[in-house]
């Protein structure tokens, strides 16, 4: 399918992308004011492509709302809910015995309908002066034609131009009046500004979402036109005080070993680069101070693999299908990027280091994607050094004044061989518990 960019479930699931369960990257936009927003917002979410202008039209329109983002953007959900089904056809005409009877001004319908027509009136004054704050700064096509089309639908509601104390008065008399305007004259143009705020929502919520963090907007260039992938000070969405990491992948080392002891960062590393190159095809902003890449057609993730009880499948053996899945979604000359966290760790070190460097292998054959491999099996890259297109990563670990050790969370080039299994399980307390129960 043309402008297509893959992904499938278990990449979403392990990026967190949209989970319900726990904080998603997903939560980390929602800052909409209506429900509304909220479903364009998700739909923009869920919706990756390698359509390079779709891309930059959601640039411009993010952009175009840095100004804006502490100026108040107020719309009541439940009324907006309420208008969505109000607007609705509406016969186009009531018999005079109708329009005379004096007791349907008690009825819930009449209630409702004079309630629904100010409050349409209201969100059409509201966001007619957003846009023409907006209109000041960016002179959009898009921002002037429903600038003017909420004037013109005011003005045909209120018979004038004059709208700084502007309010709809409904009588008994003039009921059906503006009832026949709103729900037949300007139905389509209601709507079609009401979904316009909606998209307004969706953009100002994104744009609000990095009001205090570093973010840039990608660069991209066609597919393989450079083959690089690089990001300047990537960090990771979720982290409060996170460490920035230069990322530099070009078509001539396409495969990464990246080694690490635990807790280093080997998996929030690669998390953070797999979450930035999905915002970059949704169009959003990323985390870091600069992006430049070619589109990618996919994004694949083997990160949180377990065993499959009701299949009988081992872990190692999971993860086995696992890559099987991903290589049956690549198409031919894809140049997707495909993130394997410590890659067959439900085996020995033999069987996981001899699977490891033939998936490598493949890797560095075939013309085709990015790959990330980690692993603790440092031992492993004196073999893979024999293969063409591999770099060599590894998250550094320093010490402090005590010589103790000291994670950094930045990477470099090279092979970590520290060990530090043993420290971190005397560190947890683990063994202090075990001497207490022997006790």
């Amino acid at each position: 399918m043309a402008n297509r960019f893959l992904i499938d479930e278990q990449t979403k699931k392990d990026l967190q992308l949209s989970s319900t369960f726990g904080r998603s990257v997903l939560d980390f936009f929602s800052n909409t004011t209506t429900d509304g927003g909220s479903r364009v917002l998700q739909s923009f979410f869920l919706s990756p492509t390698t359509n390079l202008n779709l891309i930059a039209e959601r640039h411009n329109k993010i952009k175009r709302m840095l100004p804006f983002v502490d100026h108040s953007f107020y719309f009541d959900k439940s009324i907006l809910l309420d208008l969505e089904k109000f607007l609705v056809p509406t016969p186009n005409a009531k018999s005079f015995l109708y329009v005379l009877n004096v007791f349907r001004v008690s009825s819930p319908t009449y209630f409702y309908t004079k309630r629904s027509m100010i409050e349409i009136v209201d969100v059409l004054l509201n966001f007619h002066r957003f846009l023409a704050v907006v209109l000041q700064v960016n002179d959009d096509a898009d921002i002037a034609e429903y600038f003017e089309k909420s004037k013109y639908c005011l003005k045909k509601i209120l018979k004038t131009d004059n709208f700084r104390s502007a309010k709809l008065h409904v009588t008994h008399f003039n009921f059906d009046i503006y009832n026949h305007i709103i729900r037949c004259d300007l139905l389509k143009e209601l709507k079609s500004i009401l979904g316009f705020l909606y998209e307004t929502d969706a953009y100002l919520a994104i744009a609000k979402s990095f009001r205090d963090k570093v973010h840039c907007f990608p660069v991209f260039t066609k597919k393989w036109e450079t083959g690089k992938l690089c990001i300047a000070g990537l960090y990771h969405l979720f982290h409060s005080k996170p460490i920035p990491n230069d990322i530099f992948m070009a078509r001539s080392e396409k495969v990464w070993f990246l080694t690490g002891a635990n807790m280093a960062g080997k998996s929030s590393l690669i998390k953070s680069i797999a979450i930035a190159v999905y915002l970059a095809h949704i169009g959003f902003p990323v985390p870091g101070l600069a992006m430049e890449t070619d589109v990618l057609d996919g994004l694949f993730t083997s990160i949180n693999i377990n065993d499959n009880i009701d299949l009988g499948y081992s872990h190692f053996y999971n993860e086995g299908i696992r890559l099987k899945e991903i290589a049956d979604q690549l198409q031919p000359k894809s140049n997707a990027l495909i993130i394997l966290d410590e890659l067959f760790k439900g085996t020995n070190n033999e069987d996981a280091s001899l699977a490891i460097f033939e998936v490598m292998k493949f890797f560095t054959v075939i013309d085709g994607p990015f790959a990330i491999v980690s692993s603790h099996i440092a031992e492993l890259a004196e073999k893979l050094k024999g293969l063409s297109n591999i770099s060599f990563k590894r998250l550094n670990i320093e010490k402090d004044h005590a010589g103790l050790p000291f994670f950094t969370y930045k990477i470099s080039d090279g092979i970590a061989y520290e060990r530090l299994g043993m420290w971190l399980l005397n560190k947890s307390g683990v063994f202090t518990s075990f001497q207490e129960l022997m006790k």
